[in-house]
């Protein structure tokens, strides 16, 4: 394109002048063909050669209209297809993530039931409360050292192990195996 100073291209004719004079000079080539044409003998050619391949060439455009209009529609239908399961699965990891955000709140409230939970089981059952429990109630002390008895043995403990001096040859390879083992 051409750079104008004004910037301003409404107003140029100068466009519209030169395809004036490319249309006058097709006009004029025209006008020449025909007397080249009074000189020669005319020749009587069928006219229905030249009709059929215009609708062959018809007919193709048609049907490659057909099939671009067909690739355009399958285009798009897979255009759409590719979005809708995009929008699909972006649904899921919405409703996917809400349900991991409630299913964390939910931890954390039962998390908080079982401490207070677990402080009372722990001020009920402490050693201190247990102990006021048997003193007061259930009148109980603890024991002193005039309760408390000793027991001495004078003799050791003692074990005996009585064997069997019948064994049979099943008995003793068993024995055999298992002293291996061990």
């Amino acid at each position: 394109m051409a750079y104008y100073a004004n910037h301003n291209l409404a107003y140029d004719f100068s466009l519209f002048e030169e395809r004036k004079a490319v249309v006058a000079e097709s006009g004029a080539k025209k006008e020449q063909k025909p007397e080249k044409a009074e000189a020669r003998p005319k020749e009587n050619k069928p006219v229905r050669k030249a009709e059929p391949k215009k609708r062959v060439k018809r007919v193709r455009r048609r049907k490659s209209k057909y099939s671009r209009i067909a690739l355009s529609v399958i285009a798009g239908l897979a255009i759409a297809v590719v979005v809708v399961s995009i929008i699909h699965a972006q649904v899921q990891l919405t409703e996917l993530n809400q349900e991991i955000a409630d299913a964390r709140a939910d931890l954390a409230e039962k998390q908080s039931v079982y401490t207070q939970l677990e402080m009372k089981v722990d001020t009920v059952i402490s050693p201190s409360a247990v102990e006021q429990y048997a003193q007061e109630t259930l009148n109980m002390s603890k024991a002193s050292n005039s309760q408390k008895e000793f027991v001495t043995l004078s003799k050791g403990d003692k074990a005996e192990v009585i064997m069997s001096a019948d064994k049979n040859i099943f008995e003793r390879i068993a024995e055999f195996i298992s002293s291996i083992w061990s």
